[in-house]
């Protein structure tokens, strides 16, 4: 019973300590509530996931409240620690809500850190208290002024609460980002089906068009990705129409968490600004809108607008797209010109004056652009450089796509020099262009504006400025489909009491799962052996008794009983035993603070289905072992049994050999 009682303590305890390990990952979500987080990211320590994407969850009717957090670690006093940053209103609307919080009246929540109760009773703090923190992923250290703790009776504890940015400081955490963002629903079961779905579900996303401007009939590509997020392979109807009117389809055949790009060429007859919605139906329908402009063609001219008397100038003709036209007729003051295969011709300043540069083509609206000739003798012998002019086109781009600028740069002096061209975004410097310019030249600049976020920015170059905005390739209306496809998916989303979503307990959650079944299963072979040895061991010492028995005439079936009844009573009483020595053993190491799971103290899980398990395989394991070791003493003759067998005691002495001669 005693062999019994260590063999499944020591199971015991070592599989409640393994089970907490495997579920410590979802201690990040502090309960069974939803934690989002990049699905690319290794860990869900390297994750960065949108900080808008809490603002528009939060537009949800289903969603209770989000709570965008950004996850650094610290060590004080020898004790390593997570250090999650948060807004105490938020971490406080998702669950588990704080039983207790207590806060100095120097509170600041943009500046101040509460601690749990738990880190607390480990750092042995008086609060309030100042606690420098070093950044886990860079050289940074950043003091808090740790002013109240908190209790949620959940892994939080063994946490220390500070503000988003001094997490992002200490994790080099970009501003708008954060690691996750933990979801409270009041509908758990919509929001997991909506984000795992057994069937079939189609999504879209990078929706594009390869003209942003074009002119009547004029043909255009409009592409857009398709997803199936569904559990299962399925079809989709992808629609493209304008005002309602459909003017192509595509059948997409997509496998489970397959992604695919429909490319259609569409044409539009009608002058103006047109929406084009390209949409899939279904269960969960979804539509995205670009929109393209439509005109009449027109030429634009580009030359110097001040050129000196005798010299040469050249113009460049495009069409409203910025592509070269050829054949371009090219007038200037009694002189004409064709434009060649790039857009180009030259001309001659041969009067002094302001004369129009006009350009026309058979199809496009004429242009013009007027040209002053100087003498060269009437201006300062300085460098003079002058902006003239700046445009910026398109006025609105999509996220990814460039605007581009071109500046006009004219030398209103008779010598040459360099010129540093700013531009400016937003009143930062966003790059710097060095120009060099001959006396009384002028200069045409062009620059590429990209890599802006959403939203409306202010481009200036001189004196000049132009409006950009930048729109997302999403429709940002509150539809959780786009967010999980904008914001990168997975087609593995369940709550966080076992793989949340995206992902969260992605935290070697592999290596974790091997380290359970490799101890475990040795742990559970060794008391195997331990058990079969001392049972085997008992009975064959008893054989001698076992062929006493059946000398005075008990049945083999009988000394089977016999062995089983003791054998289940000795099985029953030390598994009992063990399983609560076990047990307590388990929970006495947790409490005691030992196990240190990801900076959490290691919470034990108590099944008591593997509870069950390990009495009735311990009772099973000494009663199997006990009648095998029967059934073979039964079998042998009773004369074997009763008799004394080699090495079952001393010899007999021989007393003639003993006496000797004598």
């Amino acid at each position: 019973m005693v062999v019994v009682a260590m063999a499944v303590l020591v199971f015991t305890a070592t599989a409640s300590v393994l089970t907490g390990l495997r579920a410590a990952p979802a201690a990040f979500a502090g309960g069974d509530g939803f934690v989002i987080s990049e699905s690319a990211a290794p860990t869900i320590f390297s994750s960065q996931v949108d900080m808008d994407m809490a603002s528009l969850l939060d537009s949800m009717p289903d969603i209770t409240g989000t709570s965008p957090e950004v996850f650094a670690f610290s060590s004080f006093s020898g004790v390593s620690f997570v250090v999650r940053g948060v807004d105490l209103a938020m971490f406080n609307s998702t669950g588990p809500s704080f039983r207790h919080l207590t806060l100095a009246s120097s509170f600041d929540q943009r500046m101040s850190a509460v601690v749990g109760v738990r880190l607390l009773d480990r750092l042995g703090l008086d609060l309030p208290c100042t606690v420098p923190l070093v950044g886990s992923y860079s050289s940074r250290v950043e003091f808090v002024e740790v002013v109240g703790s908190f209790e949620t009776g959940t892994a939080f504890d063994d946490e220390l609460l500070v503000p988003l940015d001094t997490a992002r400081y200490l994790s080099g955490m970009p501003a708008d980002r954060a690691s996750i963002i933990r979801v409270g629903t009041s509908e758990p079961e919509w929001l997991a089906d909506l984000l795992s779905p057994r069937s079939a579900r189609f999504a879209l996303f990078d929706l594009s068009t390869s003209k942003a401007m074009v002119v009547p009939g004029q043909s255009f590509d409009v592409s857009v990705g398709v997803r199936n997020w569904g559990a299962v392979p399925g079809s989709a109807t992808v629609t493209f129409s304008v005002l309602g009117s459909t003017l192509a389809s595509e059948e997409v055949e997509l496998d489970a968490s397959a992604e695919a790009t429909v490319t259609v060429p569409l044409t539009l007859s009608q002058l103006g600004t047109h929406t084009v919605q390209v949409s899939v139906t279904g269960d969960f329908p979804v539509a995205l809108n670009a929109t393209v402009t439509v005109v009449e063609p027109y030429l634009s001219i580009t030359c110097p607008s001040r050129v000196i008397l005798g010299s040469d100038f050249d113009v460049l003709v495009t069409d409203q797209s910025g592509s070269p036209v050829e054949g371009a007729s090219v007038m200037f003051l009694s002189q004409s010109a064709s434009t060649d295969a790039d857009g180009w011709t030259t001309l001659s300043a041969e009067l002094a004056g302001t004369a129009d540069v006009t350009a026309s083509s058979p199809g496009y609206t004429e242009a013009a652009h007027a040209v002053e000739v100087v003498d060269a003798s009437m201006y300062p012998d300085e460098f003079l450089p002058y902006v003239t002019s700046f445009t910026l086109s398109p006025a609105t781009v999509k996220e990814s796509e460039d605007a581009s600028g071109t500046v006009l740069v004219e030398n209103r002096g008779n010598v040459s020099g360099t010129f540093q061209l700013a531009v400016l975004v937003d009143s930062r410097a966003y790059a710097t262009i060095e120009v060099v310019l001959d006396r009384l030249a002028s200069r045409t600049v062009s620059f590429t504006v990209s890599d802006l976020g959403v939203g409306t920015h202010t481009v200036q170059v001189a004196s000049f400025s132009h409006g950009l905005t930048v729109d997302p390739w999403f429709s940002d209306n509150p539809d959780l489909v786009q967010l999980v496809i904008r914001y990168g998916g997975s087609n593995g989303l369940t709550s966080a009491s076992s793989v949340p979503i995206y992902q969260a307990a992605k935290i070697s959650e592999g290596n974790v799962a091997v380290a359970v079944f490799a101890i475990g299963a040795i742990s559970a072979l060794l008391a195997t052996l331990a058990v079969v040895s001392v049972f085997s061991k008992e009975v064959h010492e008893g054989r001698r008794r076992l062929g006493i028995l059946r000398t005075i005439g008990a049945s083999s079936s009988a000394v089977r009983w016999l062995v089983f009844t003791q054998a289940l009573g000795s099985g029953l009483a030390g598994a009992a035993v063990g399983a609560v020595l076990g047990v307590a053993s388990a929970l006495a190491l947790a409490s005691s603070g030992v196990f240190m799971v990801f900076g959490h103290r290691l919470e034990l899980s108590l099944d008591p289905t593997l509870l069950a398990s390990v009495l009735l395989g311990a009772v099973l394991i000494s009663v199997s072992s006990a009648l095998v070791s029967a059934e073979l003493a039964v079998r042998e003759t009773i004369v074997s049994s009763i008799k004394r067998l080699p090495n079952e005691g001393p010899p007999p002495v021989d007393v003639d050999e003993l006496l000797g001669d004598a």
